[in-house]
Protein backbone atom coordinates (compact mmCIF):
# COMPACT_ATOMS: atom_id res chain seq x y z
CA UNK A 1 0.00 0.00 0.00
CA UNK A 2 1.71 3.37 -0.95
CA UNK A 3 0.64 7.74 -0.58
CA UNK A 4 -1.69 7.42 2.21
CA UNK A 5 -2.06 9.93 4.70
CA UNK A 6 -1.34 9.17 7.80
CA UNK A 7 0.01 10.63 11.72
CA UNK A 8 3.46 9.75 12.95
CA UNK A 9 6.15 10.06 14.85
CA UNK A 10 9.94 9.20 15.24
CA UNK A 11 10.19 6.95 18.27
CA UNK A 12 11.32 7.30 20.37
CA UNK A 13 12.51 10.68 19.88
CA UNK A 14 9.43 12.06 19.28
CA UNK A 15 7.27 14.89 17.42
CA UNK A 16 4.39 14.71 15.47
CA UNK A 17 3.60 15.20 12.04
CA UNK A 18 0.56 14.29 9.33
CA UNK A 19 1.64 13.37 6.13
CA UNK A 20 1.68 10.99 3.27
CA UNK A 21 4.09 8.13 3.87
CA UNK A 22 4.57 4.53 2.18
CA UNK A 23 4.03 1.41 3.76
CA UNK A 24 4.04 -2.07 2.79
CA UNK A 25 1.33 -4.50 3.67
CA UNK A 26 -0.34 -7.59 2.56
CA UNK A 27 -3.50 -8.75 4.70
CA UNK A 28 -6.73 -9.98 3.28
CA UNK A 29 -8.38 -7.58 4.55
CA UNK A 30 -8.97 -3.68 3.75
CA UNK A 31 -9.66 -1.63 6.36
CA UNK A 32 -10.31 2.14 6.72
CA UNK A 33 -10.49 4.08 9.93
CA UNK A 34 -13.97 5.86 11.12
CA UNK A 35 -12.54 7.21 14.21
CA UNK A 36 -9.37 6.92 16.35
CA UNK A 37 -8.45 7.57 19.44
CA UNK A 38 -5.78 9.60 21.61
CA UNK A 39 -4.12 8.53 24.55
CA UNK A 40 -1.48 9.31 27.28
CA UNK A 41 0.85 6.64 25.51
CA UNK A 42 0.38 8.58 22.51
CA UNK A 43 1.07 11.96 24.18
CA UNK A 44 3.96 10.42 25.67
CA UNK A 45 5.74 9.23 22.69
CA UNK A 46 5.05 12.88 20.73
CA UNK A 47 7.05 13.95 23.89
CA UNK A 48 9.82 11.82 23.44
CA UNK A 49 8.70 10.03 26.77
CA UNK A 50 8.45 6.47 26.12
CA UNK A 51 12.34 4.61 25.83
CA UNK A 52 10.39 1.04 24.95
CA UNK A 53 8.74 2.62 21.96
CA UNK A 54 10.05 2.00 18.31
CA UNK A 55 9.64 2.40 14.58
CA UNK A 56 9.11 -0.53 12.24
CA UNK A 57 12.21 -2.26 10.85
CA UNK A 58 14.09 0.03 8.06
CA UNK A 59 11.53 2.90 8.72
CA UNK A 60 12.61 5.91 10.24
CA UNK A 61 8.91 6.49 11.29
CA UNK A 62 6.30 4.76 13.07
CA UNK A 63 2.55 5.55 12.11
CA UNK A 64 0.80 6.11 15.59
CA UNK A 65 -2.38 5.01 16.82
CA UNK A 66 -3.76 1.57 18.42
CA UNK A 67 -7.30 2.89 19.78
CA UNK A 68 -9.43 2.72 16.98
CA UNK A 69 -12.85 1.38 14.84
CA UNK A 70 -12.44 0.74 11.48
CA UNK A 71 -14.71 -0.16 8.69
CA UNK A 72 -13.93 -3.35 6.48
CA UNK A 73 -12.92 -2.02 2.75
CA UNK A 74 -12.67 -5.14 0.85
CA UNK A 75 -12.25 -8.88 2.39
CA UNK A 76 -12.36 -12.33 1.01
CA UNK A 77 -15.34 -14.59 1.65
CA UNK A 78 -13.09 -17.07 3.43
CA UNK A 79 -11.87 -14.49 5.91
CA UNK A 80 -15.50 -14.66 7.48
CA UNK A 81 -15.70 -10.48 7.14
CA UNK A 82 -17.32 -8.56 4.44
CA UNK A 83 -17.39 -4.85 3.04
CA UNK A 84 -18.98 -2.80 5.50
CA UNK A 85 -18.36 -4.51 8.58
CA UNK A 86 -17.59 -2.48 12.03
CA UNK A 87 -14.32 -3.94 13.69
CA UNK A 88 -11.64 -3.40 16.22
CA UNK A 89 -8.04 -3.83 15.36
CA UNK A 90 -6.18 -5.72 18.18
CA UNK A 91 -3.32 -3.88 19.33
CA UNK A 92 -0.95 -6.39 20.54
CA UNK A 93 0.94 -9.07 18.13
CA UNK A 94 2.53 -12.11 19.25
CA UNK A 95 5.66 -13.09 19.77
CA UNK A 96 7.13 -16.34 20.10
CA UNK A 97 6.80 -17.45 23.37
CA UNK A 98 4.07 -19.62 24.77
CA UNK A 99 1.71 -17.27 26.05
CA UNK A 100 2.23 -15.55 22.57
CA UNK A 101 1.56 -18.84 20.89
CA UNK A 102 -2.02 -19.67 22.70
CA UNK A 103 -3.70 -15.96 22.42
CA UNK A 104 -2.41 -14.20 25.17
CA UNK A 105 0.51 -12.05 23.70
CA UNK A 106 -0.91 -9.57 26.77
CA UNK A 107 1.17 -11.79 29.18
CA UNK A 108 4.45 -11.86 26.53
CA UNK A 109 7.41 -14.00 28.39
CA UNK A 110 10.30 -13.31 25.79
CA UNK A 111 9.14 -9.67 24.69
CA UNK A 112 9.31 -10.20 21.16
CA UNK A 113 5.57 -8.92 20.83
CA UNK A 114 4.40 -6.12 18.82
CA UNK A 115 1.78 -3.11 19.62
CA UNK A 116 0.71 -0.98 16.66
CA UNK A 117 1.73 2.40 16.98
CA UNK A 118 3.82 2.13 19.74
CA UNK A 119 6.57 -0.63 19.21
CA UNK A 120 7.78 -1.73 15.86
CA UNK A 121 4.09 -1.59 14.09
CA UNK A 122 2.51 0.63 12.22
CA UNK A 123 -0.86 2.01 14.09
CA UNK A 124 -3.76 2.59 12.82
CA UNK A 125 -3.81 6.82 12.51
CA UNK A 126 -3.91 6.44 8.58
CA UNK A 127 -6.38 6.79 5.90
CA UNK A 128 -6.57 2.59 5.23
CA UNK A 129 -4.26 -0.69 5.98
CA UNK A 130 -4.59 -3.62 5.80
CA UNK A 131 -4.73 -6.82 8.61
CA UNK A 132 -5.22 -10.34 9.25
CA UNK A 133 -8.78 -11.43 10.04
CA UNK A 134 -7.53 -13.24 13.63
CA UNK A 135 -6.49 -9.67 15.03
CA UNK A 136 -10.19 -7.95 14.11
CA UNK A 137 -13.26 -8.14 16.01
CA UNK A 138 -16.66 -7.53 15.15
CA UNK A 139 -18.73 -4.81 16.42
CA UNK A 140 -21.96 -6.70 16.07
CA UNK A 141 -24.11 -3.36 17.63
CA UNK A 142 -24.61 -0.55 15.20
CA UNK A 143 -25.03 1.85 17.96
CA UNK A 144 -21.64 1.36 19.03
CA UNK A 145 -20.01 3.18 15.90
CA UNK A 146 -18.74 6.43 18.03
CA UNK A 147 -18.49 5.03 21.34
CA UNK A 148 -16.49 2.20 20.01
CA UNK A 149 -13.35 4.11 20.15
CA UNK A 150 -13.40 3.18 23.88
CA UNK A 151 -12.73 -0.83 23.42
CA UNK A 152 -9.14 -0.33 23.04
CA UNK A 153 -8.75 1.18 26.31
CA UNK A 154 -12.00 -0.56 27.95
CA UNK A 155 -10.52 -3.77 27.23
CA UNK A 156 -7.43 -2.96 29.56
CA UNK A 157 -10.16 -2.89 32.36
CA UNK A 158 -11.64 -6.09 31.20
CA UNK A 159 -8.01 -7.81 31.77
CA UNK A 160 -7.47 -6.07 34.89
CA UNK A 161 -10.65 -7.48 36.81
CA UNK A 162 -9.81 -10.99 35.42
CA UNK A 163 -6.28 -10.35 37.48
CA UNK A 164 -8.36 -9.06 40.34
CA UNK A 165 -10.52 -12.20 40.64
CA UNK A 166 -7.77 -14.52 40.38
CA UNK A 167 -5.31 -12.44 42.87
CA UNK A 168 -8.75 -12.24 45.20
CA UNK A 169 -8.80 -16.01 45.32
CA UNK A 170 -5.88 -16.06 47.96
CA UNK A 171 -8.71 -15.41 50.41
CA UNK A 172 -12.23 -14.92 51.35
CA UNK A 173 -12.44 -11.53 49.41
CA UNK A 174 -16.05 -11.00 49.03
CA UNK A 175 -18.27 -10.09 51.91
CA UNK A 176 -20.68 -12.35 54.03
CA UNK A 177 -23.47 -12.21 51.36
CA UNK A 178 -21.39 -13.80 48.79
CA UNK A 179 -21.41 -10.28 47.03
CA UNK A 180 -18.50 -6.82 47.13
CA UNK A 181 -21.16 -4.48 48.81
CA UNK A 182 -19.42 -2.80 51.44
CA UNK A 183 -15.90 -3.02 49.87
CA UNK A 184 -14.14 0.29 49.34
CA UNK A 185 -12.89 0.79 45.04
CA UNK A 186 -10.80 3.91 44.74
CA UNK A 187 -9.57 4.33 41.71
CA UNK A 188 -6.58 7.24 40.80
CA UNK A 189 -7.39 9.31 37.66
CA UNK A 190 -10.32 10.76 35.81
CA UNK A 191 -9.10 10.29 32.57
CA UNK A 192 -11.17 7.96 30.34
CA UNK A 193 -8.98 4.90 31.41
CA UNK A 194 -9.80 6.05 34.73
CA UNK A 195 -13.60 6.34 34.59
CA UNK A 196 -14.00 3.18 32.56
CA UNK A 197 -12.19 1.67 35.97
CA UNK A 198 -14.56 3.32 37.67
CA UNK A 199 -17.58 1.94 35.97
CA UNK A 200 -16.28 -1.61 35.93
CA UNK A 201 -15.99 -1.35 40.02
CA UNK A 202 -19.37 -0.15 40.14
CA UNK A 203 -20.48 -3.02 37.75
CA UNK A 204 -19.14 -5.03 40.27
CA UNK A 205 -20.94 -3.71 43.36
CA UNK A 206 -18.57 -2.23 45.16
CA UNK A 207 -18.33 1.84 46.61
CA UNK A 208 -17.02 3.72 43.94
CA UNK A 209 -14.69 6.73 44.55
CA UNK A 210 -12.50 8.25 41.14
CA UNK A 211 -9.89 10.46 42.76
CA UNK A 212 -7.65 13.43 41.19
CA UNK A 213 -5.73 16.38 43.34
CA UNK A 214 -8.10 18.98 41.43
CA UNK A 215 -11.50 19.77 40.93
CA UNK A 216 -13.57 18.02 37.89
CA UNK A 217 -15.84 19.97 35.46
CA UNK A 218 -19.11 19.55 35.38
CA UNK A 219 -19.61 16.67 32.10
CA UNK A 220 -17.26 14.68 34.70
CA UNK A 221 -19.08 14.97 37.83
CA UNK A 222 -22.26 14.03 35.30
CA UNK A 223 -20.52 10.84 34.49
CA UNK A 224 -20.03 9.86 38.37
CA UNK A 225 -23.62 10.38 38.88
CA UNK A 226 -24.68 8.32 35.83
CA UNK A 227 -22.90 5.45 36.84
CA UNK A 228 -23.08 5.78 40.44
CA UNK A 229 -19.21 6.65 41.74
CA UNK A 230 -18.42 9.04 44.32
CA UNK A 231 -15.76 11.90 43.22
CA UNK A 232 -12.94 12.60 45.32
CA UNK A 233 -10.52 15.95 45.17
CA UNK A 234 -7.40 14.73 47.26
CA UNK A 235 -6.05 17.92 47.74
CA UNK A 236 -8.90 18.54 49.99
CA UNK A 237 -8.53 15.03 52.36
CA UNK A 238 -8.89 11.52 51.79
CA UNK A 239 -12.25 9.90 53.51
CA UNK A 240 -11.45 8.37 56.80
CA UNK A 241 -12.09 4.64 55.29
CA UNK A 242 -10.23 1.34 54.62
CA UNK A 243 -9.17 0.34 50.46
CA UNK A 244 -10.13 -3.04 49.55
CA UNK A 245 -9.55 -2.17 46.06
CA UNK A 246 -7.06 0.43 44.25
CA UNK A 247 -6.14 0.77 40.74
CA UNK A 248 -3.92 3.52 39.85
CA UNK A 249 -3.87 5.06 36.39
CA UNK A 250 -1.84 8.21 37.26
CA UNK A 251 1.98 6.41 37.19
CA UNK A 252 2.54 8.43 39.64
CA UNK A 253 4.70 6.82 43.20
CA UNK A 254 3.59 9.34 45.72
CA UNK A 255 0.07 9.29 44.84
CA UNK A 256 0.14 5.46 45.00
CA UNK A 257 2.19 4.88 47.88
CA UNK A 258 -0.43 7.52 49.76
CA UNK A 259 -3.23 5.07 49.20
CA UNK A 260 -1.51 1.48 49.59
CA UNK A 261 -1.00 3.04 53.19
CA UNK A 262 -4.40 3.34 53.65
CA UNK A 263 -5.35 0.02 52.04
CA UNK A 264 -7.19 -2.95 54.11
CA UNK A 265 -6.37 -6.61 55.15
CA UNK A 266 -6.30 -9.15 52.22
CA UNK A 267 -6.70 -5.97 49.86
CA UNK A 268 -5.63 -5.71 46.32
CA UNK A 269 -3.63 -2.78 44.66
CA UNK A 270 -3.67 -2.81 40.17
CA UNK A 271 -1.18 -0.56 38.39
CA UNK A 272 -2.18 0.12 35.14
CA UNK A 273 -0.72 3.60 35.11
CA UNK A 274 2.85 4.30 33.69
CA UNK A 275 4.76 7.54 33.94
CA UNK A 276 8.84 6.91 34.05
CA UNK A 277 8.90 10.81 34.35
CA UNK A 278 7.13 10.96 37.72
CA UNK A 279 9.23 11.91 40.54
CA UNK A 280 10.65 9.20 43.20
CA UNK A 281 8.46 8.94 46.41
CA UNK A 282 9.65 7.56 49.85
CA UNK A 283 8.94 3.79 49.97
CA UNK A 284 9.85 3.16 53.68
CA UNK A 285 10.16 -0.09 56.19
CA UNK A 286 7.20 0.60 57.40
CA UNK A 287 5.25 0.26 54.25
CA UNK A 288 6.71 -2.96 53.84
CA UNK A 289 5.40 -3.85 57.19
CA UNK A 290 2.24 -2.27 56.35
CA UNK A 291 2.12 -4.42 52.87
CA UNK A 292 3.42 -7.71 54.41
CA UNK A 293 1.03 -7.74 57.83
CA UNK A 294 -1.95 -7.28 56.36
CA UNK A 295 -1.54 -9.77 53.08
CA UNK A 296 -2.01 -7.02 50.28
CA UNK A 297 -1.21 -7.83 46.73
CA UNK A 298 0.10 -5.30 44.47
CA UNK A 299 -0.11 -6.37 40.97
CA UNK A 300 1.03 -5.02 37.33
CA UNK A 301 -1.50 -5.43 34.17
CA UNK A 302 -0.53 -4.09 30.77
CA UNK A 303 -2.74 -4.93 27.59
CA UNK A 304 -5.33 -7.46 26.98
CA UNK A 305 -6.24 -10.16 24.77
CA UNK A 306 -9.20 -10.23 22.03
CA UNK A 307 -11.14 -12.52 24.62
CA UNK A 308 -11.61 -8.85 26.40
CA UNK A 309 -11.81 -6.81 23.80
CA UNK A 310 -15.63 -8.95 23.23
CA UNK A 311 -16.15 -8.45 26.18
CA UNK A 312 -15.68 -4.67 26.39
CA UNK A 313 -17.82 -4.64 23.49
CA UNK A 314 -20.39 -5.97 25.29
CA UNK A 315 -20.41 -4.03 28.25
CA UNK A 316 -20.12 -0.85 25.95
CA UNK A 317 -23.16 -2.18 23.93
CA UNK A 318 -25.23 -2.76 27.51
CA UNK A 319 -23.79 0.62 29.06
CA UNK A 320 -24.85 2.82 25.83
CA UNK A 321 -28.01 1.25 25.77
CA UNK A 322 -28.58 2.19 29.47
CA UNK A 323 -26.90 5.59 29.75
CA UNK A 324 -25.82 6.37 25.87
CA UNK A 325 -25.78 9.87 27.04
CA UNK A 326 -23.01 9.67 29.63
CA UNK A 327 -21.36 6.90 27.80
CA UNK A 328 -20.80 9.12 24.32
CA UNK A 329 -19.98 12.64 26.92
CA UNK A 330 -16.76 10.78 27.26
CA UNK A 331 -15.91 11.57 24.23
CA UNK A 332 -15.13 15.16 24.48
CA UNK A 333 -13.58 16.16 21.14
CA UNK A 334 -13.62 15.29 17.69
CA UNK A 335 -10.79 16.80 15.62
CA UNK A 336 -9.08 16.11 11.43
CA UNK A 337 -6.02 14.03 11.70
CA UNK A 338 -4.50 16.90 10.31
CA UNK A 339 -4.72 18.67 13.48
CA UNK A 340 -2.15 17.57 15.38
CA UNK A 341 -1.84 20.38 17.79
CA UNK A 342 -3.95 18.24 20.17
CA UNK A 343 -1.21 15.88 20.98
CA UNK A 344 0.87 18.67 22.72
CA UNK A 345 -2.07 21.31 23.53
CA UNK A 346 -4.14 19.14 26.09
CA UNK A 347 -7.77 21.03 27.35
CA UNK A 348 -8.67 20.59 31.08
CA UNK A 349 -11.94 19.03 30.22
CA UNK A 350 -11.01 16.73 27.51
CA UNK A 351 -11.52 13.08 28.76
CA UNK A 352 -11.41 11.20 24.98
CA UNK A 353 -10.35 13.19 21.94
CA UNK A 354 -11.09 10.98 18.51
CA UNK A 355 -9.40 11.81 14.89
CA UNK A 356 -12.23 11.99 13.05
CA UNK A 357 -11.66 9.97 9.18
CA UNK A 358 -14.47 10.19 7.46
Amino acid sequence: MSGINAVTTNAPKGGVRYERVTVREDGPVGLSPIYTGICGTDRGMVLGHLDFSYNPDKQDFIVMGHESICRVTSADSKTGFREGDIVVPVVRRPGGCINCRTGRQDNCSDGKKHEAGITGMNGFMRESFTDSPEFLVKVKDPALARVGILTEPLKNVVKVFEVFETVSRRSIYFSEDSTYEGKNAYVIGTGAEGFLFSMMASEYGFNTSILNRHPIDENRLKICDAFGMDFVDSSKGIPDENVDLLIDTSGDPATLLNFIRRMNYNSIAVMFGTNGKAPPADFTGKDIDHIVERNISLVGSVDAAKVHYSRALSYLSRWNSMNAGALSSMITDEKKPSDVSVFTERNPESIKIALDWS
